[in-house]
């Protein structure tokens, strides 16, 4: 895939303005390969818009939920069933609106399964994904924490 990006930038320079990866990288298996292939698209003077799963104490435990909902899909039914309400219950805690209303538009069931189902599962610290793009030549522009503890955080890094 980068090979392809790489061939189709418009300038021939296999570069990019902006490269932008939305809540993606933390599912390809090898987050910080992802990172690194990204920061090769990137022109000098560019920005990378990127959103990736905030490290939490419960990070280990989704990480074995995700692994065991993909593993043995006899569970798949029962996992959800047991952990909308209660993920229906934190999200209204901790974002103080009603679940349900969501801003991306999909439904808050679909979503609780794109939750509990979304495997490879990687989760990094707003440290440590600074500390990755700053020895990768990016400066942090701006770097918005996740409104849930095991949310997205949200950066955008300038290529120095």
């Amino acid at each position: 895939m980068v090979r392809t990006l790489r061939a189709r930038s418009p300038d021939g320079s296999g570069q990019y303005d902006i490269v932008h990866s939305w809540g993606v990288l933390h599912h390809t298996g090898n987050m910080k390969m992802a990172l690194k292939n990204l920061c090769s698209l990137v022109k000098p003077g560019g920005k990378l818009i990127v959103a990736i799963y905030n490290r939490h104490w419960t990070s280990p435990a989704w990480l074995v939920i995700k692994y065991s909902y993909n593993r043995f899909p006899f569970l798949q039914k029962p996992v959800v069933t047991l952990l909308y309400p209660l993920i229906y219950l934190a999200k209204l805690a901790v974002a103080r609106r009603n679940p349900k209303k969501q801003q991306r538009g999909m439904d808050f069931y679909l979503n609780v399964v794109d939750w509990v189902g979304g495997y490879p599962y990687e989760y990094a610290s707003v440290s440590e994904i600074e500390q990755i793009l700053n020895r990768s030549g990016f400066v942090t522009v701006r770097t918005i924490r996740a409104s849930v503890p095991t949310g997205c955080n949200e950066f955008i890094f300038v290529r120095t």
